[in-house]
């Protein structure tokens, strides 16, 4: 009986054992956070989402995936049901796009916020939400979506671009190019060969240099000199003045003598030049009213009135 008993307690801790650690791993691997639904309203594909898929806001995991389905009430609409930290900062501008992880083609709800991006994230007000009435929140199409869609835009541009990259390298235009690179490359060696002949003027530049410099030199000299009212220029100027100031009174001391005597001498010389000149002139009336007067003297003059030897006419 002993036996039995001891075996029946073995049992009975072996399988409370097994409980516990059961219990234990439910417990661990079961999340106790406090979530709240929200619903995801997209009409795109959601290729590679399923349930307990990660959802992210802005990169950071706060929740899961719960279920996809139909919008019964919208054809073509898909609900992507999703529970989230309670703490997630959810407002009316939140919006959804579907990410995928790395190359293994896994998608993830990805969240984000257009007013954070604007930087009016503290204006917009929270989203309420309850699992009787989960709030709708609009899902955008990611990037490999934008990508398939604009697909045959791409091919098309590239079937363009490669069309013309056909027409640009044909015989006649590779003929124009290689003629042109021939050009560019003979451009090239004439720069080469000015560069060279250039190369002499180059290598007088800093005995230019220094020339240049030594006439600035002597010209800020000669300006200090100019500026320096003690200078040998400034002085020099100064003589000159004084001297020019010596002619200009002696010219002034010549101007009044010459006015004050040698005219007053000249105007008498010409008085007297013109009293002789009159002289002249009557002596040659006289000479030629009668010219014998020059061997038997002047004839006597006719008796005026009032004179002896007067007779009236």
């Amino acid at each position: 009986m002993e036996n039995k008993s001891n075996a029946f307690l073995a049992g009975v801790f072996t399988i409370g054992l097994a409980v516990l650690v059961m219990f234990a791993i439910f417990w661990f691997s079961s999340d106790h956070a406090v979530r709240v639904p929200y619903d995801l309203i997209t009409r795109s594909t959601v290729n590679g989402l399923g349930p307990q898929a990660d959802v992210k806001y802005r990169g950071l995991p706060v929740g899961k995936v719960e279920a996809i389905k139909f919008d019964p009430q919208v054809p073509g609409q898909i609900i992507v049901r999703i529970s989230v930290n309670k703490d997630t900062p959810i407002t009316r501008t939140t919006y959804a796009t579907l990410g995928f992880q790395g190359v293994t083609g896994i998608a993830y709800v990805q969240l984000d916020d257009s007013a954070a991006h604007d930087g009016d994230a503290a204006t917009s007000p929270p989203l309420p939400t309850s699992p009787k009435a989960p709030a709708r929140i609009a899902m955008r199409p990611g990037f490999f979506e934008e990508l398939e869609k604009r697909g045959d835009t791409l091919l098309t541009q590239a079937e363009t671009l490669l069309a013309s990259l056909n027409d640009m390298f044909q015989i006649a235009n590779r003929a124009e190019l290689m003629a042109a690179i021939r050009s560019v490359r003979k451009t090239a060696e004439d720069y080469s060969q000015l560069s060279a002949s250039l190369a002499p003027a180059t290598n007088r530049l800093p005995k230019v240099t220094e020339n240049l410099n030594a006439t600035l030199e002597s010209t800020r000299r000669l300006t200090q000199e100019l500026a320096n009212p003690n200078g040998t220029v400034m002085r020099t100027v100064d003589s000159v003045g004084r001297d020019l100031q010596g002619a200009s009174a002696s010219v002034q001391s010549a101007a009044g003598t010459f006015s004050q005597e040698t005219l007053p001498q000249l105007n008498g010389l010409a008085r007297d030049a013109r009293q002789t000149a009159r002289t002249f002139e009557r002596a040659a009336g006289q000479f030629n009213e009668s010219p014998s007067s020059v061997l038997f003297g002047a004839p006597t003059p006719t008796p005026g009135p009032g004179e002896p030897g007067f007779s009236a006419p």
